[in-house]
């Protein structure tokens, strides 16, 4: 009976720490069409002449932070995080 009970806690434990740890903090490849205008106008504006190439959508602490990926006409490639708000949390040059 003892055995029953151990082997019970630890199982739900265990699915308890799965679920806390599913999708948080998980990046989720988005088309850039899902990106809201907003956003992508001021990572327009802070790196003129940028071509976007890829998004993704990351759940973080009850927030929504996106993480873009894009060209600019000189060659350097760039990674920008910035929240649904449009505060940019950073910029990282790729090459």
């Amino acid at each position: 009976m003892n055995n029953y009970f151990t082997v019970s806690a630890i199982a739900i434990l265990s699915i308890i720490t799965l679920s806390a740890c599913s999708d948080q903090d998980k990046d989720i490849e988005i088309p850039l069409s899902e990106v809201p205008a907003s956003v992508i106008t001021i990572v327009q504006n802070t790196l003129p002449g940028i071509t976007l190439t890829e998004a993704e959508k990351e759940h973080k602490d009850g927030s929504i932070i996106y993480e873009l990926e894009g060209k600019l006409i000189n060659g350097k490639e760039y990674e920008i995080k910035i929240t649904e708000s449009g505060t940019i949390i950073k910029i990282e040059l790729e090459n």
